[in-house]
């Protein structure tokens, strides 16, 4: 007997029409080996069905945020020291190159450091800020919108900015002329 296709209906688990159905019932009655294969995969199929999904280790989600967030802060807080770091060194040239220039002010000098330096900082502290911020909208946004519309968005602001400049270097000539 030829069992290839009536196994074949057992494992695939195809829609079989009513002519097949009978003809794999008739079979089933007449060959032990096919009925044995057809209830094992039943007996599978409903394990698998039945069967408990497994759950992560407790507190597993919690230590996986947390260290995300230590990630995170490490990373931000790199940032940081590399900025400061490069605005110091920065500072430094700069005070290097223009001190000839701070001599008639030498009384106000520290002053104006403290200034120069809680001016740089509050913008440090402001664009980190903005980042937060913006970091995340940038995450959801590019998950929730689909392709065609950020295409169509970075097309749309490109065409507004080249009309601007268009416009812009023509208004420039028309006022030379003038």
């Amino acid at each position: 007997m030829k069992h290839q296709q009536y196994e074949n209906w057992i494992l695939m688990d195809a829609v079989l029409t009513q002519e097949q159905q009978r003809d794999l019932h008739g079979h089933l009655k007449e060959c032990a080996h096919c009925q044995a294969l057809y209830q094992a995969s039943h007996q599978i199929t409903h394990l698998f069905k039945t069967a408990p999904q497994p759950a992560p280790a407790a507190g597993f989600s919690l230590r996986w945020i947390e260290r995300i967030e230590k990630e995170e802060k490490l990373k931000n807080r790199s940032i940081l020291f590399i900025t400061l770091g490069v605005i110091s060194l920065a500072t430094i040239i700069l005070l290097s190159t223009v001190g000839f220039e701070l001599r008639s002010v030498v009384g106000n000098f520290p002053q104006m450091m403290y200034e120069l330096v809680s001016l740089i900082a509050n913008w440090i502290i402001f664009f980190n800020q903005l980042s937060n911020i913006i970091t995340p909208l940038f995450r959801v946004g590019a998950k929730l919108l689909s392709p065609v519309w950020i295409y169509i968005a970075v097309f749309g602001l490109s065409g507004i900015t080249a009309a601007w400049t268009i416009a812009f270097y023509r208004s420039r000539e028309l006022q030379k002329e003038h």
